[in-house]
């Protein structure tokens, strides 16, 4: 049975949550200290939320709620030439479960109903490339440590 999906806007209570989320990412940490560890996660997060709004003016940060239980985070941009997927991150518990497959088809279908190519980076070697191919997007440029991948939405014939 599919879990129920929602979305609501980031809220400063998150914390704790996100923080534990970017950690369950970086398994390379896990030989850390746990207070050197928490302090790495933390200026992580940061750096990275800071870099996210300063380039995508108008970033809508939501959590990601499977039957109302935090299950992940879901940051999206939209400008006049394209949806992008800025990140997209699930709790280890809720990974597996189609849960990524089913918003990255929201986004699809917005895609398709805007006309709007639906845009993301992936990290080289990050298992979510197999998953966006599978979707039906392209690779394009590698840039640095990541690939661009692009979907199209489909022009129907009028």
């Amino acid at each position: 049975m599919h879990s129920q999906l929602t979305l609501r806007p980031v809220e400063a209570g998150d914390q704790p949550f996100l923080l534990a989320l970017v950690e369950s990412a970086r398994e390379d940490l896990a030989v850390l200290d746990p207070n050197v560890r928490a302090m790495l996660v933390c200026m992580q997060n940061e750096a990275q939320v800071t870099d996210y709004r300063r380039r995508f003016p108008g970033l809508e940060e939501n959590i990601v709620l499977a039957n109302g239980a935090a299950a992940g985070r879901l940051y999206v941009a939209r400008s006049r030439d394209e949806i992008r997927l800025v990140d997209i991150s699930l709790s280890p518990s809720c990974r597996g479960q189609g849960i990524g497959s089913r918003l990255l088809a929201r986004l699809q279908d917005e895609s398709q109903q805007s006309g709007l190519p639906l845009r993301l980076h992936v990290l080289h070697g990050n298992p979510a490339g197999d998953l966006y191919r599978r979707l039906g997007f392209q690779p394009g440029a590698t840039e640095g440590m990541h690939l661009s991948m692009e979907w199209q939405p489909i022009l129907l014939k009028e």
